[in-house]
């Protein structure tokens, strides 16, 4: 009977060493974003804590639960470290539960948009189903300790091996060892800086409070004014191997070719508010002046319904147009912008094959710019010799992740309503392959860039003039995980005009002439453009342009 006894503690025995070093491995992953395998430490504090504690507590219902109780904060620690590191290869940034929850919809949107539902299913259920079992399995394991029940001192000394670990460390003891407590660091460190969020989200609603208003532009009457984003355009394609390679000559070439169009050309470096994704928070940090850094920041700005640069262009008798080729659904918020004219990718009229990720190319998306702004001074013409110029915004796709397909420019006359593109009809459709081929994705990403910036440039060949102001400029840069370590959030601000009066303002303020950005030490926050735009353009220009020059 001794026997049997001894041996069925043994049992017990083992069942908490596997218990703990479960445990143990679940409470240290908090490490592995940041420090890589192996971790920077071996032993989690928390882990004797917890099993000490667990171990003290008589065989009952609640020390059941406590088991299970142990075991999901166990699986949550490990969650909260995987979405840690996505959002570090994605953005370059740890995870902020507090902001980031309301990403989860948008998260699961893109999944199925670039993996497809099947396959996104499959993952979530994968990873769900992978966490029950963990969860289960360390449940069992601990709440197994008490048959028979393992001698209440071994509880003592786990409970205070955690609970003096933890004052050592406090005390900075422990700081050279492989011991550490990962787990109670991230949670301290979310806790924190929810608070801190939860404060600077209350800040932010007194800047939403002091809204000035729309505010008109008079330097720009008459003028057109294309404002595109060119999707995952950072400076490091510009400033980093071996996508500088491929980026610097084509922008050599687009600035030839500008000025041979007797166009003129300033670039400066802008700071966006995010890096690797959320291009709608820069678009919105842009428009309004405020640095909209997280989904809650942009819920409240449209809620209050802040003034923007749609408004104020309004102000000016700009007709306002938005086109999004990336929007494949209802879209309230472009209408709580304001823009007097959206259209998103059903409205576009394109007749060509998807383009891998992307509904459609930039090509098209521009030459639709174009033709609306052409239709915009038909139409004005022909109605009253006073001009309404236009203020159109535009979003491209073609340098979006995964980069593929590459295709080439088309003859712009044969643009039509896309059909021309049929040729690369199937290509791109390996994009959910790609995003498990990281070196694949970096060998497209500057070719993308280099597409994307011929389209822009050939839509301002044909449509810039005298009386025509187009900014493009990169919506983010792409992510640390393609481009490499901490790339820093800066992307390039190309402004060109067939004006040289119009750009004079901007060497004034840090750009300097031609199609590369100046230094780090010359950036500008993205949310001051607004303002930048203002100090430019608050006066009307000493003679009256023609109204209706559009283009000319």
């Amino acid at each position: 009977m001794t026997l049997s006894f001894e041996s069925a503690r043994a049992k017990a025995g083992w069942r908490l060493l596997l218990a703990w070093l479960l445990l143990n491995a679940l409470l240290l992953t908090p490490e592995l974003p940041w420090a890589g395998f192996p971790p920077h430490h071996w032993l989690a504090l928390e882990a004797p804590l917890l099993i000490g504690l667990l171990l003290l507590l008589p065989p009952s219902r609640l020390r059941r639960w406590a088991c299970a109780a142990v075991a999901l904060i166990g699986v949550t620690i490990a969650l909260g470290a995987l979405g840690d590191g996505l959002m570090q290869a994605m953005q370059g940034r740890s995870i902020n539960l507090y902001t980031d929850v309301s990403l989860l919809p948008i998260l699961i949107e893109l999944l199925v948009a670039n993996l497809g539902l099947p396959l996104t299913l499959a993952l979530t259920c994968g990873l769900g189903l992978a966490l029950f079992a963990v969860g289960w399995a360390l449940t069992a394991l601990l709440a197994a300790n008490h048959r028979p029940p393992l001698p209440r001192g071994l509880g003592v000394v786990l409970l205070a091996v955690g609970a003096g670990g933890l004052a050592l460390q406090h005390a900075g003891r422990l700081e050279s060892t492989p011991i550490g407590s990962p787990a109670l660091g991230f949670v301290t460190f979310e806790w924190q800086r929810a608070l801190e969020t939860r404060n600077a989200l209350a800040a932010f609603g007194g800047e939403l409070q002091s809204d000035p208003g729309a505010r008109a532009l008079p330097g720009l009457a008459g003028t057109d004014v294309v404002l595109g984003f060119i999707e995952s355009y950072g400076v490091a394609a510009i400033e980093r191997e071996p996508f500088a390679d491929e980026i610097r000559p084509r922008l050599a070439q687009v600035q030839a070719e500008l000025a041979a169009a007797g166009l003129s050309m300033v670039t400066g470096r802008v700071t966006a508010s995010t890096l690797g994704g959320q291009s709608w928070l820069n678009h919105a940090t842009l428009l309004s002046g405020l640095p909209i850094t997280s989904q809650l920041r942009f819920e409240l700005m449209l809620n209050r319904h802040h003034s923007t640069l749609v408004d104020d262009f309004a102000a000016s008798d700009h007709r306002t147009l938005a086109v999004m080729p990336g929007i494949i659904r209802d879209w309230p918020e472009g209408r709580q912008l304001g823009y007097d004219e959206i259209h998103t990718a059903d409205s576009l009229g394109y007749r060509g094959p998807p383009m891998g990720w992307a509904s459609m190319p930039d090509q098209f998306t521009w030459k639709r710019v174009g033709d609306y702004l052409d239709a915009a001074a038909a139409s004005t013409n022909a109605t009253t010799p006073t001009s309404r110029a236009t203020f159109a915004e535009l979003a491209t796709l073609s340098s979006h992740a995964p980069w593929s397909p590459v295709i080439t420019l088309v003859d712009w006359n044969r643009v039509g309503d896309g059909e021309v593109f049929s040729r690369w009809a199937g290509a791109g459709d390996d994009y959910a392959s790609l995003w498990q081929n990281t070196e694949a994705m970096r060998a497209h990403y500057a070719p993308a860039i280099d597409y994307a910036l011929q389209a822009a440039a050939g839509f301002a060949e044909r449509q810039v003039g005298k009386h025509t102001l187009m900014l493009i400029l990169g919506d983010h840069q792409a992510a640390p995980s393609i481009i490499g370590p901490s790339p820093g959030k800066d992307v390039p601000l190309h402004v060109i005009s067939g004006d040289p009066a119009l750009l004079e303002g901007f060497l004034h303020n840090g750009f300097r002439p031609g199609a590369l950005p100046p230094g780090p030490e010359q950036a500008i926050p993205m949310s001051q453009i607004r303002a930048l735009l203002h100090r430019i353009y608050a006066a009307a220009p000493a003679l009256s342009r023609p109204a209706a020059a559009h283009g000319s």
